[in-house]
């Protein structure tokens, strides 16, 4: 493992992260394992995510789990933002990672656990925080599913991504669903539509249906 130090909304988070992430993807592919190959990589909206998740204002408390967390670094952030996060991967090496970053930035009560979206769940919070997920779009539905079961009536899902074509069918798929999409650049200004190749932060609010 290696250790590197990112200067973020004027944060200092310190993150360790594999010495050798393509040594992962290698493995996975020689070995033919079908679990996630990528969680050992920084990918390149966790970044933008965690300084969007550090400047906005939250209710306090919040009960905020991340998915996807893989190092953890928007998780980390939303510790420093003063939000209870609990991380979640489906590697069970990623939330061990992501706690253990946790705990090098103070917070060594942080706890995670291992989720399949695929999976029921009962367990509730006030806000899904993730980053760079919709590469697959077979994913989708499923993240859409866990999402609408994890999160409380008025909760928020919260999706970083670098501007990939994935994004726009997430978006038509969640509104299909009776999801209300926002879209907003790296400041969190409105954006009227998904932009390629370019951050975008998804905020993502349950259909009325499911609210009450």
């Amino acid at each position: 493992m290696k250790r590197e130090q990112f200067e973020i909304a004027g944060r200092t988070v310190t993150l360790q992260l594999p010495e050798d992430p393509e040594r992962l993807l290698n493995n996975a592919a020689t070995a033919g394992d079908d679990s996630d190959p990528y969680w050992g990589i920084l990918w390149d909206a966790a970044v933008d995510t965690a300084r969007c998740v550090l400047r906005s204002d939250w209710p306090q408390p919040q009960r905020v789990l991340e998915i996807g967390c893989g190092c953890g670094l928007v998780g980390v952030a939303g510790l420093l933002a003063g939000l209870d996060v609990t991380f979640s991967d489906l590697v069970p090496a990623a939330v061990e990672l992501a706690v253990s970053n946790a705990a090098i930035n103070g917070f060594a009560a942080a706890t995670g656990y291992p989720i399949d979206w695929r999976d029921e769940t009962t367990e509730t919070f006030d806000t899904l925080l993730a980053s760079d997920v919709l590469y697959d779009a077979s994913h989708h539905d499923a993240l859409l599913r866990f999402a609408g079961e994890a999160l409380k009536a008025d909760g928020c899902l919260w999706i970083g991504d670098p501007g990939r074509q994935q994004a726009e069918a997430f978006i038509r798929l969640a509104e299909q669903q009776g999801w209300s999409v926002e879209i907003r650049d790296r400041e969190r200004l409105l954006l009227s539509q998904p932009v390629l190749a370019r951050f975008q932060l998804l905020i993502c609010r349950k259909p009325i249906a499911e609210i009450g």
